[in-house]
């Protein structure tokens, strides 16, 4: 049996950086809805730098389906030059 130190933290930080990603669609964190980075996510990702791990990858988390999607009301600039 395998026993990680820190364990306990790792999976804390890791539900921590779930919670608080950046999205590619716009740069805001989905948590906070801060620009870049949140307050919260900088230490959760001191604690994989101190364990020399990565987080573990979620795909599709940072939404990048939504990259280039444009709100309803707001008109397309092809639409906007006409």
């Amino acid at each position: 049996m395998a026993t990680y130190s820190g364990g306990d933290q790792i999976a804390r930080a890791q539900a921590v950086l779930e919670r608080h990603t950046v999205s590619s669609a716009d740069g805001r964190c989905l948590g906070c809805g801060v620009p870049g980075p949140c307050v919260d996510q900088e230490p959760a990702s001191r604690v994989f730098a101190m364990v020399l791990r990565l987080p573990r990858r979620v795909p599709g988390l940072t939404e990048p389906h939504l990259i280039g999607v444009r709100p309803p009301d707001r008109p397309d600039w092809f639409e906007a030059a006409s």
